[in-house]
């Protein structure tokens, strides 16, 4: 790409499998060494990435998001996942639903992984400040549809780089036969 566009910006992996890849890569990690925190889900990529369990993610999921049907389904979804006859996963979602809910997710860190997955409206300005604030980011596209957004993307690159976290585009389930 051109523009000084980052080369992850273009990555068409799955950013969940690459961030689990990335996180253990160097040595067998502890369990439970990627924890979760799902911010403002209003798209199904958000709970596509706990479609399975795996040793090396918490299954507590903080979940911070304004109180809505798309937190609803979110969840739904999730309970779905944890209730299904084949493979079930075992998710524990902790939700706050305040209205300072991306304050509140950046001051407590009860995670190191965040997940995007919804209105793209401040979806740049949730990535921007969960990596400023030290977080790996997962997110799905469009991560910008602004110019000043994707100039706001590219300086949360920057910053990625600076903190030594990830940002990557999450495309879950993108490489799956069916998909």
């Amino acid at each position: 790409m051109s523009m000084g566009v980052p080369s992850a910006f273009g990555l068409r992996i799955s950013g969940f499998a690459l961030l689990l890849c990335m996180f253990t890569s160097s040595s067998v990690p502890a369990a439970d060494s990627i924890r979760l925190l799902t911010l403002d889900p209003g798209h199904f990529h958000a709970g596509l990435v706990q479609k399975f369990m795996y040793p090396q993610v918490s299954p507590e999921v903080h979940v911070y998001a304004p109180a809505g049907p798309d937190l609803q389904e979110h969840l739904q979804r999730i309970e779905s996942f944890n209730h299904r006859p084949d493979n079930p996963t075992h998710w524990v979602e902790k939700v706050y639903t305040g209205p300072d809910f991306l304050d509140r997710m950046l001051e407590e860190k009860t995670g190191n992984v965040v997940v995007l997955a919804g209105n793209n409206l401040r979806k740049t300005e949730y990535i921007e400040r969960s990596i400023r604030a030290g977080l790996n980011v997962l997110a799905d596209k469009p991560m910008a549809i602004t110019p000043k957004g994707f100039e706001l993307l590219q300086s949360a690159f920057d910053h990625a780089r600076k903190n030594k976290v990830l940002l990557y585009d999450i495309m879950t389930e993108r490489f799956e036969l069916s998909s």
